[in-house]
């Protein structure tokens, strides 16, 4: 969590000091459907590490180290970070396509660290459905309401703050439910089953007291 949430930061502050000096890193960094589409497909990836706002930066460090550690517990080191950064990754690539069919999506370049945490926390929600927390410090909230609240939260702010810009989030959560529940891509893949050719075996029963031409083959017999 600590070397997560490091990298978020440093990666947001340079973004920010290039993008104030007019440099191009900034810009390079964040979702850009368009530019995903034009061949810059590391931004796929790069999106989760920027964070355009202090405060959300600040508090989505708390969230990460919170609900993370927990993730980390049941998954495992490896499994965390692929999917950390996987589940914003298709989320993104899904915007991508997404964008032939509403070309608004190109308007928006945005950074990805609060749909990482989106993921987070319907994760840690679905893979804790009875463990409670305070949510704002002051209401008791199950780990499965807290999935409905963080996914009805997207759509609230959604609704005021118009809904294409929440698009990747509404997504990324979906693709963590899938991931978790055990119903994303991965797992239909491995209940497909190809049919294989049946081969010839390899060994053939000697019957050498019905068959005299074969009494050689009885120094073979165990």
């Amino acid at each position: 969590m600590g070397g997560l949430i490091v990298a978020t930061v440093v990666t947001s502050l340079a973004a920010a000091v290039g993008g104030r000096n007019d440099l191009p890193l900034h810009q390079l960094l964040l979702l850009d459907t368009g530019a995903v589409w034009r061949g810059q497909v590391w931004r796929l990836v790069t999106w989760v590490l920027v964070e355009t706002d202090p405060l959300n930066l600040l508090f989505g460090g708390l969230v990460l180290y919170w609900f993370g550690r927990d993730l980390v517990d049941a998954w495992g080191e490896r499994r965390f970070l692929v999917t950390y950064f996987a589940v914003p990754a298709v989320a993104a690539l899904l915007a991508s396509l997404l964008s032939v069919v509403l070309p608004v999506l190109d308007a928006y370049r945005l950074p990805g660290f609060w749909v990482a945490l989106d993921a987070v926390v319907v994760s840690w929600g679905l893979l804790h459905p009875f463990r409670q927390i305070l949510l704002f410090f002051a209401v008791p909230v199950s780990g499965q309401a807290l999935v409905w609240v963080t996914v009805g939260g997207t759509l609230l702010f959604g609704l005021f703050n118009g809904i294409t810009g929440f698009v990747p989030h509404l997504l990324a959560e979906g693709v963590a439910w899938l991931h978790v529940s055990g119903k994303g891509p991965g797992q239909w893949l491995r209940r497909i089953r190809l049919p294989r050719r049946r081969r010839k075996g390899r060994f053939e029963v000697i019957h050498v007291d019905r068959d005299p031409d074969r009494q050689q083959d009885r120094r073979w017999l165990n």
